[in-house]
């Protein structure tokens, strides 16, 4: 299984998620099968551009999103948005951010073994 499609396959499930669509139901906005999109979304089949697109209009979301490339770029954006999200909030507000990404990072990285 390629780690690359396995990525993007986890990423359009969480927007899928995120936006109370079933598999079913978005496979049938995409007019593929539940069995392919359940390919799709656990990274083990390859998939065209043109579903790629139909999916991020569906779910609304962006390309680079649901692609995640390790670009310095890309990490840049990603460091702008958190210091946005900062902006205006208090101290212990800030503090309290902070400790819930250090929350959710070592849950991510113990998901990871």
């Amino acid at each position: 299984m390629d780690d690359c499609l396995k990525g993007i396959g986890e990423r359009i499930r969480e927007a899928r998620k995120e936006r109370s669509l079933t598999q079913s139901a978005l496979a049938e906005k995409l007019d593929i099968s539940v069995s392919h999109m359940s390919d799709i979304e656990t990274g083990r089949t390859n998939f065209g551009i043109d579903i790629f697109m139909r999916i991020t209009e569906i779910l609304q979301v962006s390309a680079d999103s649901l692609l995640r490339t390790n670009v310095p770029e890309v990490d840049a954006v990603y460091s702008a948005e958190l210091k946005g999200l900062m902006e205006g909030c208090s101290s212990s507000e800030k503090e309290a951010m902070l400790k819930t990404l250090r929350s959710m990072k070592t849950v991510f990285l113990n998901n990871r073994k």
